[in-house]
């Protein structure tokens, strides 16, 4: 069997990664080994700068089981209204030590909007669940729109 026997969870999240098609300094990276990390994710926020490209990036690990249809889903509120909601499926995944790594979108890069009713704070929530219903990790987290990076 794959993974720690004394850790029940079928998927653990390791790392959630904001890659960036030009920031300065690089990739924005969180640890969520622990629940401590995920609890520090939403009291730390990260800029956007208006109009960049990025994606997530998210590395977890499955161990004991098969995890049928797992699909990753990010809402994102601005004054506590919902401005955005992805879901993307991911599929199902088998046991293994080496982690899984995937790309929100998959293929092309989101654009972080732009002007004066964009800029500001967000929140986002977001979860990882399966056929089975069963939520493996769901966190929030926080960041900002601004006109540069700072």
């Amino acid at each position: 069997a794959v993974g720690d026997p004394n850790d029940p969870r079928r998927v653990v999240i390791t790392e959630m990664r904001v890659v960036f098609e030009d920031r300065p300094g690089g990739d924005i990276v969180y640890a969520l080994n622990t629940k401590k990390d995920v609890e520090n994710l939403k009291n730390k926020p990260f800029v956007l700068k208006e109009k960049c490209m990025y994606r997530l990036q998210i590395s977890f690990r499955v161990q004991h089981e098969i995890v049928s249809g797992l699909k990753f889903t990010n809402k994102v509120y601005k004054a506590g209204i919902r401005v955005a909601k992805e879901e993307e499926m991911l599929g199902s995944y088998a046991p293994q030590a080496e982690p899984y790594t995937i790309t929100v979108p998959r293929r092309t890069w989101e654009e972080t909007p732009s002007g004066w009713l964009a800029r500001g704070g967000c929140k986002a929530e977001s979860s990882f669940s399966d056929d089975d219903g069963v939520t493996h990790l769901a966190y929030s987290y926080a960041f900002e729109i601004k006109t540069d990076w700072k």
